[in-house]
């Protein structure tokens, strides 16, 4: 015997009509957020793009935070991401905030204007009587080399060409120009000396005098490299004595370059 088809509800389809619901696909989760990750790393690119443009070349603004060009190429490629301690090392070099510079938020910084510590020129034109052809144009540092805090600082250096290749000899291209803010090394560089940098020069040898990266601060320092893969920083200044990095801290250490000349007050 047959049984009765049932009648359905008032307004919904009948039972035979409904169609068997579909168990959620991951795949448009994963397309989703596939979208949003290579939306998020366009939009780095984008605000590396905008600090570049005021720094005279990518090679440039890479050797002044520690970096070899090819890796900041890659980042400007969107083949590789930065890690947080060269996020803070470009942060700091280009006088940006990292909320801007990792996500993109709070007001974007104005390189065209100084109105404040945290504000940085990395660049501008000569003016007129300086042959950008034969002179390089260094800019100051704000927060300097040092444990101290510095005080803002905005001013630039202008050297001839052939007068960095004769004395250094080193590329005027690979130069970087910083202020020491403290006196571990008096007497060789006192607080508020200006520093040059070859940052091409990142070989450690007895003897010479590195800028380093250690977290958020730098250094200038001697150094000595043990053969377990520590170092040992050294200090000019009897008063300080010699800073032991185990190998596993040591490895996080950036040589940004040695220091080839330093100048001051008399």
């Amino acid at each position: 015997m047959k049984r009765p088809r049932t009648q359905p509800e008032h307004g919904s389809p009948p039972e035979w009509s409904r169609k068997p619901s579909l168990p959620q696909d991951g795949s448009a989760r994963e397309a989703e957020s596939a979208s949003a990750a290579g939306a998020d790393k366009l939009a780095f690119v984008s605000r590396l793009q905008t600090i570049l443009a005021h720094w005279p070349s990518a090679d440039r603004l890479a050797r002044a935070m520690g970096v070899s060009p090819s890796a900041f190429r890659k980042w400007l490629k969107g083949e590789a991401e930065p890690s947080r301690e060269r996020l803070v090392a470009l942060a700091r070099v280009a006088g940006v905030s990292i909320a801007w510079l990792a996500q993109g938020e709070g007001p974007a910084p104005v390189f065209e204007t100084v109105s404040g510590p945290r504000r940085r020129l990395p660049y501008q034109d000569p003016g007129p009587g300086v042959d950008p052809g034969q002179f390089v144009l260094l800019p100051k540092q704000h927060d300097g080399v040092g444990t101290h805090p510095a005080a803002p600082m905005f001013g630039f250096l202008a050297l001839h060409h052939d007068w960095v290749r004769t004395a250094f000899g080193a590329e005027p291209d690979n130069l970087l120009l910083e202020i020491a803010t403290d006196d571990a090394m008096r007497p060789t560089i006192r607080n508020g000396d200006t520093m040059l940098v070859d940052t091409a020069d990142r070989t450690l040898r007895n003897g010479g005098v590195y800028l380093l990266q250690i977290n958020d601060h730098r250094l200038a320092r001697r150094v000595q490299r043990k053969h377990e893969g520590s170092l040992v920083l050294i200090s000019d200044n009897s008063v300080y004595h010699p800073d032991v990095i185990d190998p596993g801290a040591a490895a996080h250490v950036v040589v940004i370059g040695r220091v080839v000349w330093v100048g001051g007050a008399v």
